[in-house]
């Protein structure tokens, strides 16, 4: 006697890249109120920046919600429309706009909120899945 198995394989993987898109998302999510609350007084003391207007705070957004592309699960985040951003992120050395000759540190905002929260993705995937599940 044979046993039938109920596959539900396209089930099965629509509710996995579900899960994966609200982990991505909420993942995003956590590591943008990361980089905003990664400033204030006594920040260069400890490598971070400076607000002054939380212009750079505002900027802070998804850019992109989690979705599926041709190979994968994919969703963006970061500083959009501020010119400065990425110099507060990687620093600058240089003549600016103005001609005037920068020597600018470094403060990373973004990169350290996502070593903070990526390594957090895979155990969201898993609680969003189980909770998708139980539905």
């Amino acid at each position: 006697m044979t046993a039938r198995v109920n596959w539900r394989g396209r089930e099965v993987l629509a509710l996995a890249d579900r899960a994966a898109a609200d982990a991505i998302d909420a993942t995003m999510s956590a590591a943008i109120l990361d980089a905003k609350a990664n400033h204030g007084a006594g920040a260069h003391s400890v490598q971070r920046f400076i607000t002054r207007t939380a212009e750079l705070e505002r900027s802070v957004r998804i850019v992109a919600p989690a979705r599926r592309d041709a190979r994968s699960m994919v969703g963006r985040w970061g500083s959009q429309g501020l010119a400065y951003a990425r110099r507060i992120e990687v620093g600058f050395q240089g003549q600016d706009r103005a001609g005037r000759m920068v020597d600018a540190d470094a403060y990373p905002y973004l990169r350290p909120a996502a070593e903070r929260e990526y390594p957090k993705l895979a155990d969201r995937i898993r609680r969003a899945f189980r909770r998708l599940e139980s539905r």
